[in-house]
């Protein structure tokens, strides 16, 4: 099993709207079911890994966890997401 899958996670919000990006989460933990606190750029190569992105976001709908934990920015020079977590990890 893996330590990653794609994900729908929300980014914003646009007139009482949310917005999402596909993107892949993954554990830095190591652990097989998370948590996933972590993503990256979906890696879309295939129909098949279209499927498995598919498959993963109709079961897991959308990833609130970002959202609600940090504070999403867009970057302009890699035309993607930047988050920043609310608090550092190590703080309790």
């Amino acid at each position: 099993m893996s330590t990653w899958k794609y994900g729908m996670i929300k980014v914003a919000e646009d007139h009482g709207e949310d917005v999402c990006e596909l993107v892949e989460v993954y554990s830095q933990s190591g652990l097989i079911s998370g948590p996933y606190t972590s993503f990256c750029r979906p890696f879309l190569t295939s129909i098949k890994c279209l499927q498995m992105a598919l498959k993963d976001v109709e079961l897991d709908g959308i990833n609130t966890w970002f959202w609600e934990n940090g504070t999403f920015s867009w970057n302009q020079n890699e035309y993607f997401w930047d988050w920043k977590p609310s608090k550092e990890e190590n703080e309790e």
